[in-house]
């Protein structure tokens, strides 16, 4: 018998077996930590996600995300690599949420709508993570910042979008190419008919919020007491140690590991944990959320793998995107930290952050990050237009 096959068939069990024994040795225990999960998810996922979640179901009921992928189209087709029809669904990601950009490439990939090489690039970038649970639930909630939560969005779509940038030669294939007007896509949506009424769709949305919320609940709940059990057993201070001897050097404790670890089983609880944990300057707190926020963290691995698991598109290499994600938002979130403050922070993380920012072109650039913003946007905009322009051509 193959030995690898073996311990595929065979691990999951154990893992199982080694949680419901934990329960039953640890039941107080496994008991606080569900009301800490619910506690987590009553008072800050609930409230700040709920009216968002809604929203997003009526944003896409209504069609409105419809003409923004038409709109976006283009930009996707030159910049990712990827065709049409998957413009809608880096839209919706970034909209909605996990798992809804895992969930809808796959659709695509199982209708046949587009090829392996195309499903694989597009997951690479269109799983995201939804702009309220970042501002609503992490930076207002948690970080009582609500300008380090904008921050934090922005460098969660720059490192999605880097590992579409880096993954769109994947396959080694190009997408077809349309020509049609972003003008004439508009007209076409207008022209379809709508399957729904107004009071339909919210009547859906409604429900549909409410059962995600629920199916996020249970795997708050459920991961808060799987982390409890595997604390009790040492697993957990185990890696916490190896990790702490790994990255003291860079001014991490043993507590911001365990609360890092926390947060690649359940990002809600990790991030709670991390901004919880003393002795950490806020940037160090922010860059860790930024990157499980970004990898996203085993139950929404899960539920997304779920999805992807039912075609082609390989699991492992989509695993390996939200790495590469999580690695890039933090970075990102360290590097433009500083812009959250009217002033340079003094770190005590301390040498190596004032070093990077100690001198005065970067100075210049924090100070006037607004001018170089709109710098920046001017750019884009005539990027936009003339490779419009050219398209027509």
């Amino acid at each position: 018998m193959n030995i690898s096959k073996t311990v595929k068939y065979f691990f999951p069990k154990l893992i199982v077996l080694l949680l419901i024994l934990g329960v039953i040795i640890f039941p107080k225990e496994s008991i606080e930590s569900a009301k800490s999960g619910i506690n987590i998810w009553v008072n800050i996922l609930i409230p700040s996600l709920l009216p968002f979640i809604i929203g997003a179901n009526l944003i896409v009921s209504l069609k409105v995300v419809d003409i923004l992928g038409a709109i976006i189209n283009p930009i996707t087709q030159f910049t990712f690599n990827v065709s049409g029809k998957s413009a809608l669904v880096f839209a919706i990601s970034a909209v909605s949420g996990y798992p809804v950009g895992a969930r809808l490439a796959s659709d695509l990939r199982f209708k046949n709508d587009i090829s392996t090489y195309e499903g694989q690039r597009l997951v690479s970038f269109c799983s995201t993570s939804g702009p309220l649970f970042i501002i609503g639930a992490v930076a207002v909630g948690m970080l009582n910042n609500s300008y380090l939560g904008y921050l934090m969005l922005l460098c969660h779509y720059l490192g999605a979008i880097t590992v579409g940038l880096i993954f769109r030669g994947y396959g080694h294939e190009k997408s077809n190419k349309k020509n049609n007007s972003i003008i004439a896509n508009i007209k076409t949506l207008i022209k379809t008919p709508e399957e729904e009424s107004f009071f339909v769709s919210f009547g859906n949305s409604v429900i549909n919020g409410v059962n995600t919320l629920l199916a996020v609940g249970g795997f708050v709940i459920i991961f808060s007491v799987v982390f409890k059990i595997l604390t009790l057993f040492n697993i957990i201070n185990f890696i916490s140690y190896m990790l702490c001897l790994t990255f003291s050097p860079f001014g991490l404790t043993k507590e911001i590991c365990t609360a890092f670890i926390s947060g690649l089983f359940e990002i809600t609880i990790g991030c709670n944990n991390i901004i919880n944990s003393t002795g950490t300057s806020q940037v160090i707190k922010a860059s860790l959320c930024s990157f499980i926020i970004a990898f996203s963290g085993l139950s929404i691995l899960a539920q997304c793998c779920s999805f992807i698991a039912k075609t082609d598109i390989n699991t492992n290499i989509y695993i390996f995107n939200k790495f590469l994600h999580g690695v890039f938002a933090a970075i990102y979130t360290f590097l433009f930290y500083p812009i959250t403050k009217t002033y340079l922070p003094v770190s005590n993380f301390n040498y190596i952050y004032n070093t990077i920012y100690n001198n005065n072109f970067i100075n210049q650039y924090f100070y006037n990050f607004k001018v170089f913003l709109l710098v920046i946007v001017i750019i884009y905009i005539i990027f936009n237009l003339y490779f419009l322009y050219k398209i027509k051509d």
